[in-house]
């Protein structure tokens, strides 16, 4: 099984990109190392984890590598974190996401995934 976890700095958490997604550093030190370890503690080796957390990613961010980052890889399950900078991002730089837009795009990303694998 693929499991995929896809968003900002929260899931990026210093993920190291230049290496095999086999190694333990390649998930970063956030959730998805904390995920892939609660099945390595069971000394179960037969999922395959890929992190594709962006630090300061906002939805928009996302649906625009969705192709890429998820749809390529055809994950079995996909774990999404996603917002915060479509909030911190408007209030310091004018450039987030508003809740409808941030709505309307997430709908989409899923739809489109569900659609798509």
């Amino acid at each position: 099984m693929k499991i995929l976890f896809l968003g900002d700095s929260i899931t990026d958490m210093h993920r190291e990109r230049d290496i095999d997604n086999l190694l333990p550093y390649s998930m970063g030190v956030g959730y998805p190392c904390v995920v892939r370890s609660k099945f390595a503690d069971k000394n179960d080796y037969s999922h395959q984890f890929i992190n594709r957390g962006i630090s300061g990613n906002r939805i928009v961010d996302l649906y625009a590598r969705i192709k890429s980052d998820v749809w390529n890889l055809c994950p079995d399950v996909l774990s999404i974190l996603i917002g915060v900078n479509d909030v911190w991002h408007e209030i310091f730089g004018a450039n987030g996401v508003d809740l409808e837009r941030f709505e309307r795009v997430y709908s989409m990303l899923i739809e489109d995934t569900l659609k798509r694998l």
